[in-house]
């Protein structure tokens, strides 16, 4: 391409370069090879003539093996006779046990080899010589598979560089088109980026929830948020399933898409670079390391009060609630003063204390 969007011009003559590797192992392989290359079966018929006729030698002596089954049947009158395979004994002949003792006598050409509850097994040499072709043919074949296997794995590592360029552009290309398509379905904006600290967003969305409730033919409720250097920090209260939560995640995860370079579920969206994303939700512990669900929320707090900076966007749900009323009050009111005060980032801060806003 010589015109049109930087990406595709970046990308597109990373995809070609590779029609004689794919030509290769379409003529190589079959459509679908097994996923366990010590049996064979994955070359494909037509490659090589000199693999194609051991093929046939092989299955020529599985015919040949049948018509013996058919022939043996017939000199002995057993209609229940069957020639068998397995590891142990390779091909061998089975008939009821009740059958068994007319190829017990030396002179039926019937050679005992092992006796189980219900069948006996048998060899003849016949049998043998047949089953020695077949295992013959069947060991050169595989042998011939895994020698081309080789070639091929050579070929492929040959062009590893170009393959994992190429793997790289369809990723970007991935990336791209799966935003783009999502953008268009649910009616995403372009947001616009900027150098200071604010976080403008009209109608915005979270496109996961927002997804869920649209199944069941319900509408997802938007909703603005709009911080700044003179409103950076926003208390979020309401009542159990109010939606704090989702508020919350939903501007973080508008930050996060703006920044990876997607479209954003939003009418309008203007947003100050962030450095760094610090996220305090949910309630776990760690008691395998002596941490209870309180003590986690703690060490996850002060984390966030020692790393974030006045270009960091911070979202903190209900901290305090692990301990006592007044305690937990007294938390969340030093968390929100020293966020304030010190750290001077975005933030929004969903709580139950309404002395808080007060």
């Amino acid at each position: 391409l010589t015109d049109g969007p930087p990406l595709l011009r970046e990308t597109t003559p990373r995809l070609r370069g590779h029609g004689a590797l794919i030509d290769l192992l379409r003529r190589a392989l079959v459509p679908s090879p097994p996923i366990e290359a010590s049996e064979g079966g994955y070359i494909a018929a037509g490659y090589d003539v000199a693999l194609d006729d051991l093929r046939d030698a092989g299955a020529g002596g599985r015919r040949a093996i049948a018509a013996l089954e058919a022939e043996f049947r017939q000199k002995t009158g057993i209609t229940a006779l069957k020639i068998r395979h397995n590891g142990v004994l390779g091909y061998h002949v089975e008939v009821p046990a009740r059958s068994a003792d007319a190829l017990m006598k030396p002179e039926s050409g019937f050679t005992h080899r092992q006796t189980l509850a219900g069948v006996v097994r048998f060899n003849t040499p016949e049998l043998h010589e047949v089953a020695s072709k077949v295992a013959q043919a069947g060991a050169h074949a595989l042998a011939a598979e895994a020698a081309h296997l080789e070639e091929l794995t050579a070929a492929a590592l040959a062009s590893r560089e170009a393959i994992a360029a190429t793997a790289d552009a369809l990723a970007r290309l991935d990336v791209a088109s799966g935003l783009a398509e999502r953008a268009v379905e649910g009616g995403w904006v372009r947001p616009e980026l900027v150098d200071h600290a604010c976080f403008d967003v009209t109608g915005g969305r979270h496109p996961v929830v927002e997804a869920a409730v649209a199944r069941s033919g319900e509408r997802f409720v938007a909703n603005d948020c709009s911080l700044s250097e003179a409103s950076r920090l926003w208390l979020v209260t309401g009542p159990n399933m109010g939606g704090k939560s989702t508020f919350l995640r939903q501007n973080a995860l508008i930050a996060v898409l703006a920044q990876a370079g997607s479209y954003v579920p939003a009418t309008h969206a203007k947003i100050g670079l962030v450095d760094r994303l610090f996220s305090r939700v949910g309630a776990s512990d760690n008691l395998a390391r002596g941490r209870s669900t309180f003590m986690v929320e703690m060490v996850e707090t002060a984390a966030i009060l020692a790393q974030a900076t006045p270009r960091s966007f911070v979202i903190l749900d209900e901290v305090g609630r692990g301990t006592s009323t007044y305690d937990g009050l007294a938390i969340a009111w030093a968390v929100v003063e020293a966020i304030h005060e010190d750290n001077r980032c975005r933030c929004l801060f969903a709580t139950h204390y309404h002395e808080l806003t007060r």
